[in-house]
C-alpha cells in the first residue's frame, strides 16, 4: 500500500463521519457560549464555594494537575515510547505527536481568536482584551491525551480486554473531577470546560482517522534501533508443520515464544 498523497489525507480526514458530527457539536457549543450558555454559566460562577480558602492549595495543586500536560504527557510519552520500543515502529510516536500538536493549535487558535475574559471577572463576554479562557485546554487534554494512551493500548492489546473498559472509567473520572476542580476554583465557565472537551474528542478522532490512513508496517521500515536485524529473528518452528499462525506484520507484537534464539546468544 502506497502513501497517500497530502489531498487524499485531507479529504480522507474532511469526509470522517464521527469528526464531522463533532466540528458540528463544537461549532454549536461555541455559538452557544457567546449567548444562549451564559446565564447558565454566570449562575454556576456564582454559586457558593464552602471551604474554598482551606481546600484551594491542594485543588490547585493535586486534583488541578491530573488534566494538565505537565502530568498527562509524561503518561502519553511513556505509553508511545514503549509501544514504539516492543513493535519496533514510529506509529505510535508519530499518532501521539501528531494528535498532541493538533490539539494545541486548534484549543491555542480558538482562546486567541474568540478572547473570552476571565471567570473572576464575572463577565462571560468574548473578544475582549487577554482573555483566554474559551475553550479550556484542562478539558481538551484530559479527552486527547488520555483518549490517545487508550486509543495506542487498545490498538497494540497491551492489556487483557476486560481491562480497557475500567481505563476508560478513569478517562471519563479524571475528565470529570478536571471540571469540577476548575469550576469550584473559577478557573473556567462551564461552557468553556464543555467545549473543550469536544475540541479534544474532534482531535482524537482526527488522530484515529489518520492511524488509519498511515500504511501498516510503512513507519516501521524507519526503525533503527535493534530487533529488526538481529540474528534471533528466526522462527523456531515450521508454520506449516506446527499449524500455529504466527504474527508477520512489523507493527504487530511477537514473543519470545515465536522466535528461535541462535547457539551463541546469550540466554
Amino acid at each position: 500500500m502506497e502513501w497517500p498523497s497530502a489531498s487524499e489525507i485531507a479529504w480522507g480526514l474532511a469526509s470522517d463521519k464521527t469528526a464531522i458530527l463533532l466540528a458540528v457539536v463544537l461549532v454549536t457549543l461555541t455559538v452557544l457560549s457567546a449567548g444562549a450558555l451564559q446565564p447558565i454559566d454566570v449562575m454556576i460562577n456564582t454559586l457558593p464555594r464552602p471551604f474554598e480558602d482551606e481546600i484551594r492549595t491542594f485543588l490547585i495543586l493535586w486534583p488541578d494537575t491530573v488534566a494538565s500536560r505537565a502530568v498527562a504527557l509524561p503518561v502519553l510519552a511513556v505509553v508511545a515510547l514503549h509501544l514504539a520500543y516492543w513493535h519496533r515502529s514510529w506509529r505510535p510516536i508519530v499518532l501521539g505527536t501528531g494528535g498532541v500538536f493538533g490539539m494545541i493549535c486548534l484549543v491555542a487558535s480558538m482562546k486567541l481568536i474568540l478572547g473570552r475574559s476571565h471567570p473572576r471577572t464575572n463577565d462571560p463576554s468574548f473578544f475582549t482584551e487577554g482573555g483566554v479562557s474559551f475553550p479550556s485546554g484542562h478539558g481538551a487534554n484530559a479527552i486527547l491525551i488520555y483518549g490517545l494512551v487508550l486509543f495506542l493500548i487498545v490498538r497494540y492489546r497491551a492489556v487483557r480486554p476486560h481491562i480497557v473498559p475500567r481505563l476508560a472509567y478513569c478517562i471519563a473520572g479524571i475528565a470529570f473531577l478536571q471540571a469540577v476542580v476548575s469550576i469550584y476554583l473559577h478557573f473556567h465557565w462551564f461552557s468553556d470546560l464543555a467545549t473543550g472537551m469536544v475540541a479534544g474528542a474532534f482531535a482524537l478522532r482526527l488522530t484515529i482517522k489518520l492511524d488509519e490512513m498511515i500504511p501498516e508496517g510503512r513507519t516501521a521500515q524507519w526503525w533503527p534501533f535493534h530487533g529488526r536485524s538481529w540474528p534471533f529473528l528466526f522462527r523456531r518452528m515450521d508454520e506449516a508443520g506446527s499449524g500455529r499462525q504466527l504474527p508477520r506484520g512489523p507493527d504487530r507484537r511477537t514473543t519470545a515464544d515465536d522466535w528461535e534464539r541462535p547457539p551463541d546468544h546469550p540466554r
